[in-house]
C-alpha cells in the first residue's frame, strides 16, 4: 500500500496544450458569450445543440505542426458526451453551444481558466505557464436528446439481458447444481464439515469474472480478506455461495445477474444484467468472538513491536546517520538538515502556501513514495495540515531550495502505521524540493 499523501492528482486530460504563447487569440472572432473561435465551416441549415443534449464530436488536437491528439486515431470514432453549462466563459461546452451540426472550427482558450475552473485547482502546475492558450479543433457531427440517449440505453439493456440469458442457458445444460435460489454450482471442493454461518467472519481469496472473461475483482493472490456473513454488498448470490464453500475449501460458482446487480449494475464497473464467474478459496471460517479475539492479539504484538522500535529508534538512527556520513548535528527537535542547494528569495511565513516535491524512504533506503513525475505536494505553512518534520525543514529553505531530512517518528508520523514498509515509530528520510513558494501579503 502507498502512503496517500494529499499531493493534487490531475485527471488524464482530452485536450492537449499548444506550443503557441500568444493570449491574444488573433485570427479569432470573440463571440457575444465571450468565446474565442475560428469557424472553417459552418451548417446553418442544421440544428444547435442544448444543455442536456448529447453530442458526438471528432476532436484534432496539434502542437505546433504536430498532431498530438485525435478522437479517429486513438478511438477509430468521435467522442459522446453529455453537453452541459460551461465551466467557464469560452470553454469547449461553450464553443458547441455555438456550432450547428456539421460545423467544423477551433476554439481557444486559457490553460488557467481549465486548471482553476474546469479542475478545481488552486493554482496552475508548474509545467504549465499562465495565460497559456489551447486550441481545439472540433467537428461537431451529430446531436443526440437526452430522449434518444435513453432509448438507446433501453435497448442496450434489453440487448444485454438477452446476451446474458444467452451466456447463463449453456450453464444450465451442463447438469450443473442448481440453488433454490438459481445459482449454478460448477464445483465445491474441501472435506471439513465447517461451513459459515450468519455472522462469522469469513478469510477468503477469490476473484469475479464476467462469463466473458473480463477481470471485475481479482483478490486471488493477495492476503486473504476478511467478509461478514451476511454481508451481501456483493449481490445475495456471492453471500450464497460463500456459505456453500468449507473451511479450508474452495469452490466456483456462476452467479446469475439476478443474484447480483441485476438491472441496475454497479456504477461504472458492473453493466445492468451481468451475471458473474465467482472462484473462491475459504482459509478459515471463525465465529465473531474468534475473529475478535485474534484481532486482539494481533494489536497486541503490533503494539509491541512499535514499543520495541521506539526503544531501538536512538540506535537505528545513530547507525544511520554513521553509514551515510551525515555530518550535521541534529536540531532540537532530533530533525537532521542537509542543504543540498540553496534557494533564493524569502523564507517562509506561516500562511504561505508552498509546494514541494519530495522522495519519501525508509530507514533501509527503500523508496516508499514520490511525487516527482508528477504535481507537487501544496500545503499552506503553518496550518498543521503536514507532519511538524517536513514543516520544520521547509521553514529553512527559499524558494529552489534542496534538502534532505532524516526524521524521528515522534515528528514523522508517529504511532499511525502507513504499511508494512512503514509501520507505527518508524523514522522516516526525505529528499525535498521546494519548487515554490506564494505569499500571503
Amino acid at each position: 500500500m502507498k502512503i496517500k499523501l494529499p499531493y493534487i492528482l490531475i485527471g488524464v486530460l482530452i485536450l492537449f496544450i499548444s506550443s503557441c504563447k500568444n493570449p491574444a487569440f488573433n485570427g479569432f472572432e470573440k463571440l457575444e458569450d465571450g468565446t474565442y473561435m475560428k469557424f472553417h465551416r459552418v451548417n446553418n441549415q442544421s440544428d444547435k445543440p442544448k444543455i442536456g443534449d448529447y453530442v458526438s464530436v471528432e476532436v484534432n488536437q496539434y502542437y505546433g505542426d504536430s498532431l498530438g491528439f485525435s478522437t479517429n486515431k486513438e478511438y477509430g470514432r468521435p467522442m459522446r458526451y453529455e453537453l452541459m453549462k460551461p465551466f467557464f466563459v469560452g470553454d469547449i461546452m461553450a464553443a458547441l453551444l455555438n456550432m450547428h451540426v456539421g460545423d467544423s472550427a477551433t476554439v481557444a482558450f486559457v490553460i488557467d481558466s481549465l486548471c482553476l475552473k474546469t479542475y478545481g485547482m488552486k493554482s496552475l502546475p508548474e509545467y504549465f505557464t499562465q495565460g497559456m492558450p489551447v486550441y481545439v479543433d472540433i467537428h461537431l457531427v451529430e446531436i443526440i436528446t437526452a430522449e434518444q440517449m435513453e432509448i438507446e440505453r433501453m435497448e442496450e439493456i434489453s440487448n444485454r439481458k438477452i446476451n446474458d440469458e444467452k451466456n447463463l442457458s449453456a450453464y444450465f445444460s451442463k447438469n450443473n447444481i442448481v440453488t433454490s435460489d438459481g445459482l449454478i454450482v460448477l464445483n465445491i471442493n474441501g472435506k471439513n464439515k465447517r461451513l459459515a454461518v450468519e455472522g462469522d467472519i469469513l478469510k477468503v481469496r477469490f476473484r469475479l469474472l464476467s462469463l466473458e472473461n473480463d477481470t471485475i475483482i481479482d483478490l486471488s493472490d493477495d492476503e486473504p480478506v476478511a467478509v461478514r456473513c451476511g454481508d451481501q454488498a456483493l449481490g445475495i448470490g456471492f453471500d450464497e455461495a460463500m456459505r456453500l464453500v468449507p473451511e479450508g475449501g474452495n469452490g466456483s460458482f456462476v452467479i446469475p445477474s439476478s443474484l447480483a446487480f441485476d438491472s441496475v449494475g454497479f456504477e461504472d464497473n458492473i453493466p445492468p444484467y451481468t451475471s458473474l464467474r465467482l472462484d473462491v478459496e475459504m482459509i478459515d471460517i471463525m465465529t465473531i468472538n474468534e475473529y475478535e479475539e485474534e484481532q486482539k492479539l494481533l494489536r497486541d504484538i503490533e503494539n509491541a513491536e512499535a514499543m520495541k522500535r521506539l526503544e531501538e529508534e536512538p540506535q537505528r538512527i545513530s547507525e544511520f546517520v554513521k553509514n551515510h556520513d551525515v555530518r550535521v548535528e541534529p536540531t532540537s527537535s532530533g530533525l537532521y538538515y542537509l542543504e543540498i542547494q540553496r534557494g533564493t528569495g524569502d523564507l517562509v511565513e506561516n500562511g504561505d502556501l508552498v509546494s514541494i516535491h519530495y522522495n519519501l524512504y525508509n530507514l533501509d533506503d527503500k523508496l516508499i513514495e514520490t511525487s516527482f513525475g508528477g504535481d507537487p505536494l501544496q500545503f499552506v505553512y503553518g496550518n498543521g495540515e503536514m507532519v511538524p518534520g517536513i514543516e520544520e525543514a521547509v521553514s529553512y529553505m527559499r524558494k529552489g531550495g534542496r534538502a534532505t531530512i532524516i526524521v524521528p517518528s515522534r515528528i514523522a508520523f508517529g504511532e499511525v502505521a502507513i504499511d508494512d514498509e512503514l509501520p507505527a515509530n518508524s523514522t522516516v528520510v526525505f529528499d525535498i524540493d521546494l519548487v515554490d513558494l506564494q505569499k500571503v501579503n
